[in-house]
């Protein structure tokens, strides 16, 4: 059985919809316990590039399971003025 031509399929924390893992941004929670946008490391979940899944992404509650950890309003907050911040992706 081969997996060629598979594609890793994950799930917005915003919308909730499945996506190729290149449309979505993968974050993690850092050690200074704060939401970054991450390549590898840490516990993690993903989001679609657009702004109105990261406004999904900060009604939404429950994130523990991607993170392993209680993910608070002040954090997402803090990712979403990085997100907007930043230049293309």
């Amino acid at each position: 059985m081969s997996n060629k031509g598979h594609r890793q399929q994950r799930t917005c924390l915003g919308c909730g919809g499945r996506d190729g893992q290149g449309n979505l941004i993968r974050l993690a929670l850092t050690g200074q316990d704060r939401l970054a946008v991450a390549k590898k490391h840490g516990r993690g979940g993903y989001l679609h590039k657009g702004p109105d899944c990261w406004q999904k992404f900060l009604g939404r509650k429950g994130h523990y399971r991607a993170f392993h950890a209680e993910i608070t309003k002040a954090m997402k907050i803090e990712l979403i003025k990085e997100l907007e911040g930043r230049d293309g992706e």
